[in-house]
């Protein structure tokens, strides 16, 4: 970590430790919460919350004498809900991969809000949703190549521009908020898919979901259009398709084609069926979500060429492959608390159960991963005195597609002068994480992950043999519209 950003983590901890001693432990047990505009637990288990939903939020409610409170009252009379939180990532790799010993940094902003259209225009059920995201400080954006692997290297951020537009949307609720329509430039990510473990930076199955589904990686958007439909306050269904493209680690989100980025356009279309509920809503809460995705992108077959021959021993072009296909699956469930199932408590102490798979039917996958999946416990609120901490371990596995794993070995045996490749197609983690509520407004979610034959799937001419070992990770996420008093609308 370079001296700026131990300087920010020093006042962000320093903040904390101030905002600490405002914070009110009263009636945390019963579910009271203060009706500040600022409060972030106020919206049911369906309700999408924008590209923070991969961000943990306190969850902690916000005591009074913030000092913009007055204007965020005046403001959510408005219709306006202005939002500005940070996240810091601090990622370290000691024995993992194939560059070990290394480590990286990246400091994100995001500043915008909502707009009550109905309060500012007279258009009932109207919303627009605006975030812009900036990045000032990065450090080290190979560090997910030089962990190499799926599980590990994958999720890590690659974020090579300041400035993003993340979202602008236009969303019309009708039929009484049953009904939902919404266009504009968004990540699809924000609506299917969503995070079931501790920590949803990660949760999802990058490979699979952002690379080959065609969603893109936050803070990345695209031109999309998504309806969704709720049956109850449980049960939501979606349909969304979104116009891909393979080039954002080098686009802003203003785009309105593909530009001059060299990159390609495809579309991905999205279905899902989603049961969710909470502790307002039942003792032991249950979410579900089945989601189907087909993107129509013409694949590249990543071994073999158009004559059947490798693209190591061939000049033909690659073998393609119209469209790709696939599902995934989520779902968790509380399962034990140690009041016994008191009614009214918001915040027990629980455990729960997590799992998600996600599957690519084509083996020719311009991708070359098959399948992806994970399965953790979750212990929320241990101590009574801390109810909105939570502590998880999680197992994760990845399997190559065999066309993906005849590239590695190959680009080995070429990068190494004549040796052989020992990872197979198969890899495994270990992962503990936590978050720490610091304080309503600041979350501190430290994360260290074992792997297990680990592979060099985003780095195959390394001409390394990658290395199984641990890499670790600390994201500070702070919420200043919380802080200030500003976030009102709901």
């Amino acid at each position: 970590m370079n001296h700026t950003h131990g300087k920010l983590l020093a006042l962000s901890l320093l903040l904390s430790a101030f905002q600490g001693g405002m914070a009110l432990a009263a009636d945390l047990d019963q579910g009271g919460r203060q009706q500040l505009p600022s409060s972030t637990d106020d919206s049911l288990p369906n309700e999408r919350v924008g590209p923070r939903v991969l961000f943990i939020e306190p969850r902690q409610p916000a005591p009074a004498g913030r000092p913009l409170e007055d204007e965020g009252r005046w403001l959510k009379e408005q219709g306006i809900s202005p939002h500005l939180d940070m996240t810091q990532f601090y990622l370290g790799n000691p024995s993992a991969g194939v560059d070990t010993g290394r480590h990286g940094a990246l400091t994100l902003f995001g500043i915008g809000a909502d707009f009550d259209m109905e309060k500012l225009a007279g258009v009932p059920g109207g919303l627009v949703h605006f975030m812009q995201l900036y990045v000032p400080w990065t450090s080290n954006l190979a560090y997910g190549a030089q962990l190499g692997d799926p599980l590990a290297g994958k999720p890590s951020p690659y974020i090579p521009r300041v400035s993003h537009l993340t979202l602008f949307t236009y969303e019309q609720r009708l039929l009484d908020d049953r009904l939902t329509l919404e266009a504009g430039k968004s990540n699809a990510g924000t609506y299917f898919a969503l995070p079931l473990c501790n920590l949803p930076y990660g949760c999802v199955s990058p490979a699979i979901l952002q690379d080959t589904a065609g969603i893109n990686p936050p803070p990345y958007a695209n031109w999309g259009f998504r309806s969704a439909y709720d049956f109850t306050p449980q049960w939501r269904a979606q349909l969304g398709a979104w116009r891909s493209y393979d080039a954002y680690p080098f686009t802003n989100g203003w785009e309105r084609r593909e530009g001059d980025k060299g990159g390609s356009l495809s579309t991905t279309y999205l279905g899902n069926v989603a049961y969710r509920t909470d502790f307002s809503m039942t003792t032991y809460p249950t979410s579900f979500e089945l989601m189907g995705f087909y993107n129509n992108r013409r694949q590249n077959d990543p071994y073999y060429t158009v004559d059947g021959n490798s693209r190591f021993t061939s000049q033909a072009a690659p073998a393609t492959h119209d469209g790709v296909s696939g599902f995934y699956v989520g779902a968790k469930q509380t399962f034990w608390r140690a009041d016994g199932g008191q009614a009214g408590v918001r915040n027990p102490t629980a455990l729960s159960v997590h799992g998600s798979l996600a599957h690519v039917f084509e083996e020719e996958s311009a991708s070359g991963v098959a399948s992806q999946g994970d399965l953790g416990i979750i212990l929320s609120a241990p101590f009574r005195s801390r109810p909105f901490d939570s502590y998880s371990v999680k197992a994760s596995w990845a399997r190559l597609t065999d066309h993906e794993q005849r590239l590695l070995e190959d680009a080995y045996s070429l990068s190494s002068g004549g040796g052989n490749y020992r990872s197979g197609r198969d890899e495994y983690s270990l992962t503990l994480d936590a978050n720490f509520v610091l304080t309503d407004s600041i979350v501190l979610s430290p994360y260290v992950t074992r792997t297990f034959q680990g592979s060099s799937y985003i780095n195959p001419f390394s001409g390394e043999n990658p290395r199984d070992g641990y890499a670790f990770g600390v994201l500070l996420h702070v919420q200043f519209d919380q802080m200030l008093g500003l976030n009102g609308l709901k």
